[in-house]
């Protein structure tokens, strides 16, 4: 079992759990970055165990559409929340996870470098709805 990150001292207790090999781990100031080999599965199993180590969802681990749940990238949104437990995103993870089981990986060597940069666009798109929410304090 993987322990889970202490957050950087810039990172504010946020935290991106990724196989999206093209993500840089400094892409952005504010987030950790933890990169993980492998598939779906990986990513869904160090989120799993990140949320039941004090973190909580921020970002849907289940992309919006079917194309996007068969792709083999994924990056999640986390953040150290002290003692607070995340059921509804242990919850949301477990859909997540029998969803893509339901519809299957394709891992297409030839589109990964597409899949990473859509992966990359929403996790783009996810900070600046934080953004806008309010939740940064710069």
């Amino acid at each position: 079992m993987r322990a889970p990150l202490k957050p950087g001292t810039d990172a504010g207790g946020f935290l991106v759990v990724s196989n999206n090999t093209g993500l840089e781990p400094g892409f952005d100031r504010r987030f950790e970055v933890q990169k993980i080999p492998g598939g779906p599965d990986e990513v869904y199993d160090a989120v799993s165990e990140l949320l039941q180590s004090r973190h909580i969802l921020i970002s849907s681990p289940l992309p919006a559409n079917v194309p996007l749940i068969r792709s083999p990238v994924r990056s999640v949104i986390l953040k150290k929340a002290g003692g607070r437990f995340d059921p509804q995103g242990l919850l949301a993870l477990e859909k997540a996870r029998e969803r893509t089981a339901v519809l299957g990986v394709f891992d297409n060597k030839r589109t990964r470098d597409d899949l990473e940069m859509i992966d990359r666009d929403h996790l783009l798109h996810s900070i600046r709805q934080l953004e806008e929410s309010g939740l940064f304090e710069e």
